[in-house]
């Protein structure tokens, strides 16, 4: 008797979305991206010197911010 093939989950690989910073396609397999409450995607990028997409947003609404207030 010859089993029947199935359909397998297994190598299913989705895509979730793109950085709002960076254009870079996030994956389902791929780890190290976040999603705030707004439902903005980022990628963080893991080293040492370098910054993830996620900081630099951070860091940008900071200084938005600042500059509302000293109106």
């Amino acid at each position: 008797m010859v089993r029947k093939k199935t359909w397998s989950r297994n190598n299913l690989i989705l895509k979730c979305g793109k950085c709002t910073m960076c254009e870079r396609e996030l994956l389902s397999n791929n780890g190290g991206w976040i999603i705030n409450a707004e439902e903005k995607h980022f990628c963080e990028h893991y080293g040492i010197t370098t910054e993830s997409c996620f900081d630099k947003y951070l860091k940008q609404g900071d200084k938005d911010v600042r500059q509302e207030i000293k109106r």
